[in-house]
């Protein structure tokens, strides 16, 4: 009796510390979005279209700051729920071109400065795998 009593205090220890976790990931990553003024902090790359420089599975820091001809930066488009990762190659009046480094053309439509979501600043390596899973089941 006093066995099955620790087994369901251990379970019940065990879920909160889960919970737990979880709670103080997401306040991290909120105070993150804070500290760097965008909504997306951290982000995965997810295809092939910056090859060589950047690889699927990258995981990208992103900052709010201004950006240039030059620069990588995400960017979302009207309507998407997705976040691209390109170059910006060019300006049309006051909006930027994109275009993946190992894609042919640019991106189908220019972007606006609001479009903007922020730029990399760096890349690790390999670790952006976990949050690809992640999203792919909906966290």
């Amino acid at each position: 009796m006093n066995e099955q009593r620790t087994k369901k205090k251990s379970y019940k220890r065990d879920v909160l510390e889960i919970v737990v976790a979880f709670v103080a990931a997401w306040l991290f990553y909120q105070g993150l979005a804070f500290a760097t003024g965008t909504p997306m902090p951290i982000v995965s790359v997810v295809s092939d279209s910056m090859l060589p420089i950047l690889h699927q599975g990258d995981l990208l820091f992103v900052v709010r700051e201004n950006v240039a001809i030059g620069d990588i930066a995400i960017y979302q488009q009207p309507g998407s729920s997705f976040t691209i990762v390109h170059r910006i190659v060019g300006m049309d009046g006051e909006q930027y071109i994109f275009k993946g480094d190992n894609n042919q053309v640019n991106d189908p439509r220019p972007v606006t400065r609001e479009q903007i979501l922020g730029k990399v600043w760096f890349a690790t390596p390999l670790l952006g795998y976990p949050r690809m899973v992640l999203h792919l089941i909906g966290i």
